[in-house]
């Protein structure tokens, strides 16, 4: 496990499995995660995102039973903007009557980006 992790340092690039929310999202490295909004996160915010299923490069890969140690990386993102979603309109009718009622939606988010991911050195 050890030699794994010192080989997987030497790679250029890494990507990760992350599940944030209980939803996994592939990254790498300054990638924009597009999520459900996150209330008590303010712009600027940053995470350290603790839950990894999957940790690799091109050549190797280490998975988790479910998730890898958190001793062995380090991924942190920052809240970069909260927007708002496409609106959806809601219609509600009953046959054979005037009954009509029209509702709309607008589901908000948060986005992050990955600034770093890094494999530690053991």
């Amino acid at each position: 496990s050890v030699d794994l992790v010192n080989r997987l340092r030497d790679q250029q690039k890494y990507y990760a499995t992350v599940v944030i929310k209980g939803r996994p999202f592939t990254v790498t490295q300054n990638d924009i995660i597009v999520m459900d909004r996150i209330q008590e996160l303010e712009l600027g915010d940053s995470l350290a995102l603790n839950q990894v299923t999957e940790l690799g490069s091109r050549d190797y890969t280490i998975k988790g039973q479910p998730f890898i140690d958190s001793g062995l990386f380090k991924i942190e993102a920052t809240v970069i903007e909260h927007p708002d979603g496409k609106l959806f309109t809601v219609t509600k009718k009953k046959r054979r009557t005037a009954h009509q009622k029209v509702t709309y939606h607008r589901n908000r988010h948060t986005m992050l980006r990955v600034s770093a991911i890094d494999v530690a050195k053991i």
